[in-house]
């Protein structure tokens, strides 16, 4: 299932009451999917359109399905050369890897293969045969991704490419922030395809309210909200994108160890940090990984809400103070709260 083109864009601005700060609510597309803004500034719609070309540049830089990316160039060197990446790639690349250290074995950066061949961003996606896939898993392979002391990078196995959807939409998250702090924004609501940043707060001083989606339900139906303040949220789950076949969802998550899409006790999963990459790599991994992974990084520390397939909701602790149920939820859900492990 492919997401249609925002078909308009909002660009109303309106002036805070005695105040020089003024609104703006803008709808645009990016990165496959709907982005939107409420920013307050001194010049919002100014700022929104420097992050909507910010973005423009981001996907060109690293979209496995731009001719003219950097993803594209090492995809094409692999089994060949190393190939000469900006800074802003290599530092990606880094961060990836390190993020990988003990979820190997539900992320990895070296998915395009398995992208390609089933098609599921394209119009005609397929499922992939048992024998292929097996083919496919060769070339699934993080430890062959080169960084090299020069500055270059290299893939060591032809046929290999990286495909860097499961967290790049995070890491657009921390350059958006980026522009709004050069751009002294005083509040802001991002939302990239269901990653939402916070940045500051409201004229009125209240912190941003954001929900968690029903995905029993369809957009803006939120199970449960709660207050994000200079946070991201990222969520995943086999809902948002999928096709059908032979009667049989597949989702647009794949595991790493199949090259099939996941099949996940999970229903949805979503991590709240500061950092857009991190959110987005913990929700990838952890719907992938299931239930067992998301309890153990709530354990630790991490905030997150993990939706169960049997309608249990598990959330950390540290976001019981603002938590509230939604649209009479509560009455088909149930929670269960999950306290960080003493030291």
């Amino acid at each position: 299932m492919k997401i249609g083109k925002a078909a308009a864009v909002l660009g109303m601005v309106c002036l805070a009451a005695g105040c020089s700060v003024q609104q703006a609510n803008t709808t645009n597309y990016a990165m496959s999917t709907i982005v939107s803004q409420t920013v307050w500034a001194k010049n919002p719609q100014e700022v929104c359109e420097k992050v909507q070309q910010m973005l423009t540049d981001f996907e060109n830089q690293y979209s496995l399905y731009r001719s003219q990316s950097e993803v594209k160039a090492i995809n094409d060197a692999a089994g060949k050369e190393p190939v000469q990446v900006s800074q802003e790639m290599y530092h990606f690349l880094q961060n990836a890897l390190r993020l990988e250290q003990g979820y190997e074995d539900c992320f990895a950066l070296t998915m395009a293969p398995v992208t390609l061949a089933w098609g599921v961003y394209t119009e005609s996606p397929r499922v992939v045969p048992s024998e292929e896939r097996a083919e496919l898993l060769a070339l699934v392979d993080d430890s062959a991704l080169q960084l090299l002391e020069d500055g270059t990078v290299q893939l060591e196995k032809e046929g290999q490419g990286l495909d860097l959807g499961g967290i790049a939409k995070g890491a657009a998250c921390d350059v958006v922030r980026e522009v709004y702090e050069k751009e002294q924004v005083t509040g802001a609501l991002f939302d990239l395809g269901g990653n939402l940043m916070a940045v500051g707060r409201k004229p009125d001083g209240q912190a941003f309210r954001v929900g968690f989606r029903d995905p029993a339900e369809g957009q803006g139906s939120a199970l449960v909200s709660f207050e994000l303040y200079d946070e991201v949220i990222a969520v995943s789950g086999g809902y948002e994108r999928f096709f059908e076949a032979d009667g049989k969802r597949y989702a647009h998550i794949f595991d790493p160890k199949t090259a099939a899409p996941v099949e996940s006790d999970l229903q949805a999963v979503g991590i709240v940090c500061e950092s857009g990459m991190e959110a987005d790599f913990y929700s990838t991994a952890l719907y992938v990984g299931g239930l067992d992974r998301a309890l153990s990084y709530m354990r630790q520390g991490g905030k997150a809400l993990a939706l169960s397939t049997d309608n249990v909701l598990y959330v950390s602790q540290a976001l019981q103070d603002t938590f509230r149920w939604e649209n009479g939820k509560e009455s088909m859900y149930s929670v269960e709260w999950i306290e960080e492990d003493a030291a």
